[in-house]
């Protein structure tokens, strides 16, 4: 298994933010600058509460141990808009996966592993071919019983995919006698974690080299099990704004049924497999038939919809990125409303021209729980003219706002 690179879109993609973050060891603490604020943050090491995972205790005594668990905390607290957003995903999915872990004697503390993996979305994809909430390759997902065939992909159902999971954690626990290391091995595989320690004749993660994803990998489950369970203890640590964002209610959470839950991953899966099976034709000259001007400009404004980017996946042919509308509207005789969800796709990547083609064939409302069929393209709000002009990658984050228009 290896992160989704997004989400860790993961993760300019994810948190879109240009802050940028350095930690300056100072002794026996960690500053932590936040250079666009331009303001200090120094949390004491000494002061930080016991941490446990899965029942053992994490090493806090050891100050490399607790600067990589502040190091993870300060990163997840990045964004806190991002942060809630997860908070809410995962009140609705984990009363799905606790079962489930339970059922197979895994500690509840592993319901935080796919947060890291794929931040609890069905439709992630790694550059590597891992796919679903566990981020299963096709092998092991066989391997584990899933089915995974053109048109069906076990993977992206939450409930088979724990079942899965559960059987794959157990089998390293297993082998590997701790379940620190069978998150490592879940990361970066057994055969590797075995030839570390073979090789250092260390068995505990904690004083394990390891490559710089499996070595931060624990420490990430960690941040999102003390930012979800146990924020009120790190006054000192995390700044105060997040604390209180943490305090905050998750307000509008349905029940976690099936249907709820995975209708949206439902669409994206749909949009998805059209895009991958879908072939775009561009002519030999390098101009795209596709791209021609729409009747003018202003008709942009006044019949096209407006959204912000929620959540992206990797920049590549057949990938669906998730926005929300800014605004309620009209398109094509349909009423849309500010917050639906619009699924869309990436059609096509013009590495000459620098331009992204998006389609969505259907807008999703999170209030009334059904599916609008709508044929939208997004296009050059300055031109009217169909794809999106992207010369510097970092304006494909969060918050990135396009215009779309009618097929």
């Amino acid at each position: 298994m290896h992160s989704f690179v997004t989400l860790s879109l993961s993760a300019l993609l994810l948190t879109g933010t240009a802050s940028s973050i350095q930690f300056v060891h100072t002794g026996p603490s960690t500053t932590v600058q936040l250079t666009a604020t331009n303001r200090l943050f120094s949390p004491d090491l000494k002061t930080l509460p016991p941490v446990y995972f899965c029942g053992e205790s994490v090493p806090l005594h050891e100050e490399v141990v607790a600067r990589r668990l502040v190091n993870a905390l300060v990163r997840n607290t990045k964004q806190d808009e991002y942060l809630f957003q997860m908070r809410q995903r995962a009140s609705r999915f984990f009363p799905i996966i606790e079962p489930i872990l339970t059922k197979h004697n895994i500690p509840a503390d592993f319901k935080y592993l796919p947060l890291v993996e794929s931040a609890l979305q069905g439709f992630a994809v790694s550059p590597r071919g891992a796919t679903g909430y566990w981020q299963f390759m096709p092998a092991t997902a066989r391997e584990l019983g899933l089915s995974v065939q053109p048109g069906h992909d076990d993977r992206k159902d939450l409930r088979k995919s724990t079942e899965a999971a559960c059987r794959y954690l157990s089998y390293l626990h297993n082998r590997l006698g701790s379940w620190t290391l069978a998150a490592a091995a879940y990361n970066n595989g057994i055969g590797a974690l075995l030839g570390n320690i073979r090789k250092q004749q260390q068995r505990d993660y904690y004083y394990l080299r390891l490559n710089a994803e499996t070595g931060k990998y624990l420490y990430r489950i960690l941040a999102f099990k003390e930012l979800f369970s146990n924020s009120h203890l790190y006054e000192g640590v995390i700044p105060d704004r997040i604390l209180a964002s943490l305090r905050q209610p998750v307000g509008g959470v349905l029940a976690a049924d099936d249907s709820d839950v995975l209708m949206p991953v439902q669409l994206i899966n749909e949009a998805t497999e059209v895009a991958i099976n879908d072939a775009v034709d561009t002519p030999a000259d390098g101009e795209r038939l596709t791209d021609i001007p729409l009747p003018n400009a202003a008709d942009v404004f006044r019949d096209g919809i407006r959204t912000r980017l929620h959540q992206s996946a990797n920049l590549e042919r057949g990938q669906t990125w998730v926005f929300n509308l800014t605004r309620a509207g009209m398109v094509d005789g349909q009423p849309v409303s500010e917050g639906d969800m619009l699924y869309a796709v990436v059609e096509d990547i013009d590495p000459k021209t620098s331009r992204i083609y998006l389609r969505a064939d259907k807008v999703y409302s999170a209030s009334e729980h059904r599916t609008y069929d709508l044929s939208l393209a997004a296009i050059d709000a300055a031109t009217g003219r169909l794809g999106v002009e992207v010369p510097d990658i970092d304006q494909v984050r969060i918050g990135w706002t396009l215009t779309w228009k009618s097929l």
